[in-house]
């Protein structure tokens, strides 16, 4: 399909200034010529135009033609920008549509971009993050990877594993008139090697940037996590009553604090109970537990330390890997208790909206895992593809060491240059473009 013509409404759908139609493929000239009766567009230059149907008026625009390969993708592209109603850019988009041009996919400019070669998957992947961004830090990680360092980068280590590949490929051709130094190979694999392991030990604070750190709020029933959650929020959004037991499962939802990307969940209090329900709702919470990178272990002022807490103490005392938060909620109730847990304390009365001080430590706390550079991977694909070449460089590593033949160190050299290729794109199936540009929204 990569041959045929295609349309989208590239910008929001709804009421605006401008809207904008993208066309791109083989036809693109065809359509100018069909539209605006003008046979040979100056690429660049920008028209003003009346659309028309039937010969009434459909809109009043401008336009641009970009002529292939200088433009977005590759290909001769038109960008139409009329006036930002719902029902006209419609309009405009059908009568686009009418003239046997198919509608785009979503990502689909995007994805002809990557296989003309315009830009490489580390870029695509890039703007995508730097449109759905929901924090600073987000958005400073998809812009440093649209620079282009990372790719720079990784354009580089396969330049040197090339060279290594060529070497050893010239030297099993005529063995007789060239020898290798294997020990240089050594020296240049465990450089590379080095390297690429530097991208993979930072990757987590690039996806923890662009897809968000999970919190888990935990504490027995009634001890006020869905009054925090609302609280954080700045909303009602969880149920909120005296009766234990209320928040039968998880509830997620998305924080912004000072500009790291939180998914905040506000779990069931955990308990014993013979409820169904309930009971799920609790397992759903330990699971909450596993998977979040801070853990927020909210007691009741009121009660002071019961069983119950406890309990939770006894639980997640055991994840040393973890952040660990202890929020004494309702301070406005006067009942002051010794904690004799060894973590950060924070006191907090979250009916009264007084958390300034939680979010502060929630930040403290966060702020290291977020922090990324230009050359920070950005999600679980990139990193993927490091880790296969790192093992495979580390396979060709010991191959040298043991004394193998080049032609299994070659193997394991050219695997590497597979792993960083699909970092790139270089090497792609038709399924991976669709999984990834599958995200993006119509008309990228």
């Amino acid at each position: 399909m990569i041959f045929d013509t295609i349309a989208a409404i590239s910008s929001p759908l709804g009421t605006g200034a401008i809207s904008v139609i993208r066309i791109t493929g083989d036809k693109t000239k065809e359509l100018i010529n069909d539209m605006f009766d003008i046979t040979n567009p100056e690429p660049k230059k920008m028209y003003y135009s009346w659309i028309k149907e039937k010969n009434e008026i459909v809109d009043e625009v401008t336009w641009v033609y970009h002529k292939g390969p200088k433009s977005f993708t590759g290909e001769d592209m038109l960008e139409i920008f009329g006036h930002g109603g719902i029902l006209v850019t419609k309009k405009i988009l059908n009568l686009i549509l009418s003239k046997g041009i198919r509608e785009a996919l979503p990502g689909e400019f995007s994805k002809r971009a990557v296989m003309n070669k315009k830009m490489d998957l580390v870029k695509a992947e890039a703007i995508n993050e730097l449109i759905h961004a929901n924090s600073d830090y987000a958005l400073k990680a998809a812009a440093n990877q649209m620079e282009g360092k990372l790719s720079e980068q990784i354009n580089s280590l396969k330049k040197e594993l090339f060279n290594i590949a060529s070497r050893i490929e010239v030297e099993m051709d005529y063995p007789e008139d060239f020898e290798v130094d294997n020990f240089e190979f050594l020296n240049s694999l465990n450089n590379i090697k080095e390297d690429l392991i530097y991208l993979y030990e930072n990757a987590d604070n690039g996806i923890s940037a662009i897809e968000g750190i999970k919190m888990a709020i935990v504490g027995k029933p009634n001890a006020g996590k869905s009054t925090l959650l609302n609280a954080l929020l700045r909303k009602d959004r969880a149920i909120v009553t005296n009766i234990p037991g209320t928040t039968r499962d998880t509830i997620e939802e998305n924080l912004n604090i000072r500009g790291i990307f939180i998914r905040s969940i506000d779990t069931a209090g955990i308990r014993e109970t013979d409820d169904v329900v309930e009971k799920i709702g609790v397992e759903r919470s330990l699971k909450a537990i596993e998977e979040s990178k801070l853990i927020l272990f909210v007691l009741d002022n009121s009660t002071g330390i019961e069983d119950y807490d406890i309990e939770i103490y006894e639980r997640i005392k055991k994840y040393s890997d973890k952040e660990i938060i202890i929020v004494v909620n309702k301070t406005d109730v006067e009942n002051k208790f010794e904690i004799p847990w060894n973590y950060d304390i924070v006191k907090i009365s979250a009916s009264k909206g007084n958390i300034k001080n939680l979010e502060d430590k929630i930040y403290d706390k966060l702020k290291n895992l977020v922090i990324t550079n230009e050359l920070t991977l950005t999600n679980e694909r990139q990193k993927n593809a490091v880790k296969k070449a790192i093992d495979s460089i580390s396979n060709a590593i010991e191959g040298i060491n043991l004394g193998l033949t080049n032609d299994a160190i070659m193997f394991d050299v050219r695997k590497a240059i597979e792993g960083l290729n699909e970092l790139t794109g270089e090497d792609y199936t038709e399924t991976l473009l669709d999984n990834i540009f599958g995200n993006f929204c119509v008309g990228k």
